[in-house]
């Protein structure tokens, strides 16, 4: 039988069957009810939370976000056609890139362990085997999206995803050091929005330009645009990177992208990745990555 509109929005189910059908604990519902106003429950005579099956249904498309890479302040909360666009958003698994389990599950048993010379040495051990985009790719990006959704859970302490990300970090660094220099066809700027303190996947995407013979400029991860301006100009950029999550997307931002593009020097090109590039607005002449692997197959193809 087919369930009404007006039914999925009865409040009838507990918490407890809330907890085992989405897999959210009881204490994150009441976290995530106080910081983010979703999801409210219903009552019932003893004042107990009742929740919806349209609130359920959410929580499952929430749940999908933070595991593809979301943080909780970018969806939870979110309207509901929000997070429709962003869920469809998620690549399907056979396009995306293929992640070894156990090569992940050893790494997040010796993060739990507390040994972090452990961690260092089997994360330069599959940077050597896997190399550095595969690196990037299959073994940094979806180990830091388990570890932020099992912080979030209360699974991790902070500390060890700061760990986590300080470790990563030294490896990029290492593995760009040694890319070989000479000519580069395309130079590009690479930067974020004001507030983002994503300097890791920053890190992340310079790798990965590096390790496609992009030279790189880098002049910190969050420039004013007078500075995105200047060194545009000055060291003759073929692209304007900017780095924008969903969290990113709000009226501040898009004032200071619509005077990055009313200033943008001529014959530089202004592209955009991340999860909230489409929603913050760009011009339709302007490149839009949702994905890495996008950006990646972009810079293949620059002539």
């Amino acid at each position: 039988m087919d369930i009404s509109t007006d039914e999925t929005e009865v409040p009838q189910f507990p918490i407890s069957v809330v907890e085992q059908e989405t897999g959210i604990s009881k204490e994150l519902l009441r976290m995530w009810e106080r910081r983010y106003a979703f999801p409210v429950p219903g009552r019932d005579a003893a004042g107990n939370r009742l929740y919806s099956r349209a609130q359920i249904e959410q929580l499952h498309r929430i749940n999908q976000l933070l595991a593809a890479g979301y943080r909780p302040g970018a969806v939870v909360g979110a309207d509901a056609q929000k997070i429709d666009n962003l869920v469809a958003e998620i690549p399907a698994q056979h396009s995306a890139p293929h992640e070894d389990p156990a090569v992940l599950a050893e790494a997040l048993n010796m993060l739990a362990s507390d040994r972090p010379e452990l961690l260092r040495s089997y994360m330069r051990r599959q940077l050597q085997q896997e190399g550095l985009p595969r690196f990037v790719l299959q073994v940094a990006a979806p180990l830091l999206q388990r570890v932020a959704r099992a912080r979030m859970m209360g699974e991790i302490k902070p500390y060890r995803e700061g760990c986590l990300q300080e470790l990563l970090m030294e490896c990029l660094y290492v593995a760009t050091s040694q890319l070989p220099g000479g000519e580069t066809r395309l130079r590009v700027l690479l930067a974020s929005f004001p507030g983002e303190g994503r300097t890791l996947e920053l890190q992340m995407t310079r790798a990965l330009l590096m390790g496609e013979g992009v030279d790189v400029l880098f002049i910190g991860s969050e420039p004013e645009v007078d500075d995105l301006i200047a060194a545009a100009e000055v060291c003759h950029v073929q692209v304007i990177h900017l780095a924008v999550s969903a969290a990113s997307v709000n009226v501040q931002n898009r004032q200071l992208l619509h005077d990055l593009q009313r200033r943008m020097p001529a014959g530089v090109s202004l592209w955009l990745g991340g999860s909230g590039c489409q929603e913050l607005g760009a011009a339709k002449d302007e490149s839009c990555f949702v994905r890495l692997q996008d950006m990646l197959r972009a810079i293949r193809e620059w002539v």
